[in-house]
Formats: C-alpha cells, sequence, structure tokens
C-alpha cells in the first residue's frame, strides 16, 4: 500500500507540474506563433519564445542640433525611411533610393533627425538648402549683435576685495564671451574717498584681468583717478 500511494503521489506531483507550465504558456501565445505539440516529459522555456520581443518599448531619441552631425541623402545608409511631412506627422515607410529621386537635389536635401530603431527605420526631413543657408546667416547675426551688446560693471573705489573679486570675475566672463565692457569707476554716496593708492590699486586690478583676458582699452580712459573714471574693454581680437 505504501508503495502504490508513492506511485499516486509522484503522478498527482507531475500532474501539477505539467499543468502549470501548459497554463503558464498558455499567457505568451499569440496569433503568429503556433508552438509545436510539447512532449510532457520535455516542458517548453517560456523566457525564450520568441514573440516576447514585442513586449520591448524602445526609448525615442532626439534628434541632433547640430546639422553637421547629421546623416544627408545616400550616408543615412539604408534602404528605408520614413518622411516627416508638412503637416509634422510621419509619413509611411519609404525607399530612400525613391525620395531622392523625387527632390530636386540642387536646391533640396535628405537629413536624419531620429536615429533607426528596432521597429522602424530612421526619422528624416526634406530640407530646402537656402532656408538652411539663411537660418544660419540669421543665427550668426545675432550671436554677433548678442556680443556687440555692451554690459556695465560700476565698482566704488573703495570696494572690499571679496566684492571686487567677484566683479572682476564677472568682467573676465563677459570679456570671454566677447562682450564690449564698460567698467565705471566712481565715488559712492556716503562712502568716504578713497586714497590714491586705493583708486591706483582698483584701477590697476581692472586692467590686469583686462590683460588676462586679452582685452584691451576700445578708446582712452576718461575721467579723473580717485574721482570718476569710464574706461571701455574689449577682447583684442574682436576689435
Amino acid at each position: 500500500m505504501k508503495h502504490i500511494r508513492g506511485l499516486l503521489s509522484t503522478t498527482q506531483a507531475l500532474r501539477r507540474t505539467f499543468t502549470t507550465d501548459a497554463t503558464q504558456f498558455s499567457l505568451f501565445r499569440n496569433p503568429v506563433f503556433h508552438p509545436r505539440s510539447v512532449h510532457p516529459l520535455n516542458p517548453p522555456v517560456v523566457r525564450n519564445l520568441p514573440q516576447l520581443r514585442f513586449l520591448k518599448i524602445p526609448r525615442r531619441q532626439p534628434p541632433a542640433d547640430d546639422q553637421s552631425q547629421q546623416l544627408k541623402d545616400e550616408r543615412i545608409g539604408v534602404p528605408h525611411i520614413q518622411l516627416v511631412n508638412e503637416e509634422g506627422h510621419l509619413d509611411p515607410p519609404a525607399k530612400l533610393r525613391d525620395v531622392l529621386n523625387t527632390i530636386n537635389r540642387a536646391e533640396e536635401f535628405v537629413l536624419q533627425v531620429s536615429p533607426p530603431l528596432s521597429d522602424r527605420p530612421p526619422v528624416c526631413k526634406i530640407m530646402n538648402k537656402a532656408a538652411i543657408r539663411e537660418y544660419e546667416r540669421n543665427k550668426a547675426k545675432a550671436a554677433k549683435v548678442q556680443k556687440s551688446q555692451l554690459k556695465q560693471i560700476e565698482l566704488n573705489w573703495c570696494i572690499s576685495n571679496n566684492d571686487l573679486s567677484h566683479r572682476m570675475k564677472q568682467l573676465a566672463t563677459f570679456l570671454e564671451k566677447g562682450r564690449k565692457v564698460e567698467v565705471l569707476l566712481t565715488l559712492k554716496k556716503r562712502k568716504r574717498a578713497p586714497t590714491m593708492e586705493e583708486a591706483q590699486n582698483t584701477y590697476n586690478r581692472v586692467m590686469e584681468v583686462a590683460d588676462e583676458s586679452n582685452a584691451g582699452l576700445v578708446k582712452p580712459m576718461e575721467g579723473v583717478l580717485g574721482k570718476q573714471v569710464l574706461i571701455i574693454l574689449k577682447r583684442k581680437d574682436l576689435m
């Protein structure tokens, strides 16, 4: 009797094992995949089923801002692409060769704005060369205007060392960015008048920072040392 109970227990355990595996396997079935009949002594390994790949959600890659680093035309190097249409939506995948044959290559080009992912080809846009050149000109012009804007720093002759150090960092930053900087050295209301040594030291410190930043006077200094002085500085290579 003990022998028979042992056989029954073993049989029941095997039945529970295969029933559980079959149930787990059925959860991952889909209409595309039709597994062969499974022998009870060789249960399937669910983690290796090929249809599980569709569960992976690819992360979207942001397009690069610098067009010089992006692929263009034949350099995209794939047979199919997806174009962004005028409404900002994605068109169905198309052959890169066919797209290149439909555009005016003298005036337009295909630019990759997002690399390919596992579930789609690269995303591209048709760009107008003249519009790109105009955009680059406006961008350079705006940068030039920004650099030409005058920055102002006002200093008291008797400024503390900590405050002077902070202002000199500002001055160095402005000059390194190509800005023209107007420095006004003046007497503050209800502040004592500086000694000539203090006035000279403050002025010298400003000129030292200018020299370290490869900057010089745009025009001669105006004013009187110890009272009010106006100096305008700019990087020498931008004068």
